[in-house]
């Protein structure tokens, strides 16, 4: 069932193909997660050349005059995120992406 969920099968798919409460399926995930190592430490090793990619989306929450932009910085030779911001598309979201960096 897990290897279901990795491979981004919904939840409610799951539990119907498994014939398994949707809660047990969550309760399992949350307990894998919960397992998985801090993400600093499942970064690859920065080098000097390394280069990031800034990037941003955004989206509205409840109306369209709240919208949130998420801000990520991904490193183009491991393509790994490296840090991201949640915020408005302000000049002070970029400083908080870029200060959330962990080398």
């Amino acid at each position: 069932m897990l290897r279901a969920c990795l491979q981004r099968c919904s939840l409610r798919g799951v539990a119907r193909i498994f014939a398994v409460a949707r809660q047990t399926i969550a309760g399992w995930l949350k307990a894998h997660v919960e397992n998985l190592p801090d993400v600093k430490e499942t970064l690859l090793p920065a080098i000097p050349d390394d280069v990031l990619e800034l990037g941003e989306i955004w989206s509205c929450v409840r109306k369209k005059d709240q919208a949130r932009w998420l801000w990520t910085a991904m490193c183009r030779r491991t393509r790994q995120i490296v840090a991201f911001a949640i915020g408005d598309r302000s000049p002070r979201d970029l400083p908080s992406v870029m200060a959330s960096h962990p080398a």
